[in-house]
């Protein structure tokens, strides 16, 4: 996916949010804009029936992360980010090396 063409929602509610988990939103950005597996789709009660996507992917330096994304005015807006747990990881390495091949992140 291309930087250039997806811009991201910010602001202190979800920055704030991010930081509770010890994630930057440098991070949260590479995931999205990697190649995240999408997990679920679900509409969220009480949004006003936004449909939000719970995704898994890797930073750029390997940390495997689980998101909560929607869109919002055309960008994406991180709602929240956190450390996959272990189970996750090891699905994401698996599709991943079926995906790509042999990967050498050992992080699980």
């Amino acid at each position: 996916m291309n930087s250039q063409s997806l811009n991201f929602d910010w602001d202190d509610a979800n920055r704030d949010h991010l930081a509770r988990h010890g994630v930057k939103l440098q991070e949260a950005e590479e995931v999205v804009l990697g190649d995240p597996l999408d997990i679920e789709m679900q509409t969220a009660e009480g949004s006003g029936e936004e449909e939000r996507l719970l995704q898994i992917g890797e930073t750029a330096k390997g940390r495997i992360l689980q998101l909560l994304t929607t869109w919002r005015g055309g960008q994406v807006r991180v709602i929240s980010a956190w450390d996959a747990p272990k189970q996750l990881k090891t699905y994401y390495l698996a599709e991943m090396r079926r995906r790509y091949g042999s990967t050498n992140n050992t992080e699980v």
